[in-house]
């Protein structure tokens, strides 16, 4: 009797142990169950900052490899994108992204990321409208001046072009027209980089932009700070 009680028992036991087993087994793979690669593509090398997240060593994203938080003044590069589909079902784009000498990197969600940009062309751009407005004719400069000091804050850089351009279509210097065609060609092709210039040296931050849409109260600064420096 003593011994059926003893095996009985350690049967008892085994089912125990084997249901712990397979529970903790279970659990360790949901754990360790991570993001599905759906595609990746190689992308365009531009520098970001990190302002949020972390970086993961893959893009199934099972193993963080940095927090974004350490890194606020580094700037990353972008290599490569990937679309995953997490857990959950939802997709989203994934950026692999290194430091200038590559000892920090992963993959990190690209709403993480915000574009920095080398403003040298348009501070470049921006001396040139200086200069090409400083060389018009006196009587058609102030034209010019008149356009830059209509624009309100609800314009967009499309009003602005607009109105430079109705302004060129009532002058007959031919060296006044063609110089006011050039600002407007530099702006239509350069635009939102030179609001962003603007926006940054005024207000110490920028935002990147990315339709041209979205910019009101950014162009009525951007022809504000041409005025301030115009003798």
């Amino acid at each position: 009797m003593k011994k059926k009680l003893f095996i009985r028992n350690l049967l008892l036991l085994a089912s125990v142990v084997i249901s712990v087993i397979g529970l903790t087994t279970i659990n360790s793979s949901a754990k360790s169950k991570g993001a599905t690669v759906v595609s990746t593509r190689k992308i365009a090398k531009t520098p970001n900052r990190l302002v949020s997240g972390y970086l993961y060593t893959t893009a199934s994203l099972t193993k963080k490899a940095h927090n974004a938080d350490n890194y606020p003044r580094t700037t990353f590069y972008t290599y490569r994108s990937a679309t995953i589909r997490k857990a959950n079902g939802n997709k989203a784009v994934y950026y692999y992204v290194k430091n200038g000498n590559g000892r920090v990197k992963g993959w990190i969600w690209r709403g993480y990321l915000v574009r920095t940009f080398n403003f040298t062309k348009q501070r470049a751009e921006l001396r040139h409208i200086l200069n090409l407005i400083n060389s018009i004719s006196l009587k058609n400069r102030l034209s010019v001046i008149r356009v830059l000091e209509s624009i309100n804050k609800h314009d967009s850089l499309a009003s602005l072009i607009k109105k430079l351009d109705n302004l060129s279509g009532t002058l007959i210097n031919s060296n006044d027209i063609s110089k006011i065609k050039e600002i407007n060609q530099t702006i239509r092709k350069d635009g939102v980089k030179l609001i962003q210039l603007t926006q940054q040296t005024l207000n110490k931050t920028y935002k990147t932009i990315e339709n041209i849409n979205q910019i009101t109260d950014q162009v009525y600064n951007f022809t504000r700070f041409i005025l301030n420096l115009l003798p």
